[in-house]
C-alpha cells in the first residue's frame, strides 16, 4: 500500500505542478479557470488519498464539502467570464 500511495502522491504532485503552470501562463481567463478546476480536483484527490491512508471517514465528508464548494465556485465563475460569440 505504501508504494501505491507514493505513486499516487507523485502523480498528484506532477499534475498540480502542470496545472499551476497553466494557471500562471494561461493566455485567457478561461484557461486559468480550467486550471483552477483541475487544481481543485487534485486537492480532492489528495484528501481522498489521505482518507484511504488514515482510515478516517470524516475526511471523506471534508472531500465532499470541498468538491461542492468548488462546483459552486466554478459555476459562479462561469457566469462572470465573458463568452466569445463567434
Amino acid at each position: 500500500m505504501t508504494l501505491t500511495v507514493l505513486i499516487a502522491g507523485s502523480m498528484f504532485g506532477i499534475g498540480a505542478m502542470l496545472a499551476a503552470i497553466r494557471l500562471v501562463k494561461g493566455p485567457t481567463q478561461i484557461d486559468r479557470a480550467v486550471a483552477l478546476d483541475v487544481l481543485l480536483a487534485i486537492v480532492v484527490g489528495v484528501i481522498v488519498l489521505l482518507a484511504a491512508v488514515s482510515d478516517s471517514s470524516i475526511t471523506l465528508v471534508i472531500a465532499v464539502v470541498v468538491s461542492l464548494l468548488g462546483f459552486l465556485g466554478s459555476a459562479s465563475l462561469a457566469r462572470l467570464l465573458p463568452r466569445d460569440r463567434r
